[in-house]
């Protein structure tokens, strides 16, 4: 090596690495006299151990990274992997349905044929749309619509796998219900389930009743609720027909009294019938929290419904939607079993 060359390279200390690192300056360091031949040795072997170590990881991220994205299965070319049905067996515990990986394999397969058959005749829901199905499930459930998102979210179920399974659900529904315009229950089929479920009997209890507001600004507090609560519950505690009563709530300040209405068991949920089962006539229900306020309802009156128009109208969207099911149920079928699907 030329004088030149080895005063340009920086000197460096028996012992300690050289301060300037260039391309060959491992070798170099290894085949260097001037390094104990121990310490050539250990550096050499700490060099290899860090490289392992880094394939090894390079390794087991491209490994999970697979295992991550596996497709186990397919339905006319549509991909489902491992994720998909995990995230669908979380999903069916929450929505309290059979929650086999099976049976998430047969829930992906439903929902890939649902929105392909949409797709294909242009039914593409609204988001506000899939909110609504949503409120609609929660409602079957008993549940807040937020109590199940959170339920959902809270088992490891994403939005987006949700919301696609609502999508699916919802369009699918929308074009069976297209496919089937027009069809309605025939009288005879009415007649029939009216007779079954006991005649005119079967329009049950006509309830008259006078909806009762205490008005809450919206940013109220806790002091202001509390003090509305106590004046709903005294004037309820007054309050034992609708002759005497009503004049009371109007005489409190920001109250509202509504027009009555008569409605048959049919014709309301089954949480306020039974409220209103509880409720004697002539009295109040208990104060309840609402967007307006703290709403009470006066029973003013109860008896036999005269009028079975009420539960013939629900007999026939009774019939009308078991017609709706079966046919979604058939066509399914009919899809399922023309489905290219691979499974491995």
């Amino acid at each position: 090596m030329s004088s030149k060359v080895a005063a340009a390279r920086p000197q460096a200390r028996p012992g300690l690495p050289k301060p300037e690192l260039g391309e060959n300056w491992i070798m170099e360091t290894g085949n260097d006299a001037r390094w104990p031949r121990g310490a050539r040795v250990a550096y050499l072997c700490l060099s290899l151990c860090v490289a392992v170590a880094v394939i090894a990881t390079l390794l087991a991220l491209a490994s999970s990274s697979a295992f991550a994205q596996e497709i186990v299965a397919s339905i006319n070319g549509d991909p489902i992997t491992n994720i998909d049905i995990d995230e669908r067996m979380k999903m069916l515990r929450v929505l309290r349905k059979t929650a086999t990986r099976d049976a998430a394999i047969e829930s992906l397969f439903t929902d890939r044929l649902e929105i392909r058959e949409a797709d294909k005749f242009g039914v593409d829901p609204k988001d506000s749309d899939i909110s609504q199905q949503i409120v609609t499930v929660a409602q079957e459930m008993k549940l807040a619509p937020d109590a199940l998102v959170e339920a959902l979210q809270h088992a490891g179920v994403t939005p987006d796998h949700f919301k696609a399974h609502f999508r699916a659900d919802l369009a699918f529904n929308v074009l069976v219900k297209a496919f089937n315009k027009g069809v309605e229950a025939s009288e005879e089929q009415v007649r029939a389930e009216l007779a079954k479920q006991g005649g005119k009997a079967a329009s049950g209890t006509a309830y008259t009743v006078r909806q009762i507001i205490f008005a809450i600004p919206h940013a109220t507090t806790v002091a202001t609720l509390t003090e509305r609560a106590h004046e709903a519950e005294q004037l309820r505690a007054r309050f034992t027909d609708c002759e005497s009563g009503l004049p009371l709530a109007r005489a409190i300040n920001d109250v509202t009294v509504r027009d009555p209405l008569t409605k048959t068991a049919v014709e309301i949920g089954e949480s306020l019938r039974q409220l209103l089962d509880k409720t004697p006539a002539g009295h109040l229900t208990p104060p309840q929290r609402s967007s307006e306020g703290l709403e009470m309802i006066a029973v003013c009156a109860k008896g036999t419904a005269k009028d079975d128009s009420a539960a013939r109208a629900a007999i026939s969207q009774k019939i009308l939607a078991a017609h709706i099911a079966a046919d979604g149920e058939r066509r399914l079928k009919e899809m399922r079993a023309r489905a290219v699907i691979v499974q491995r």
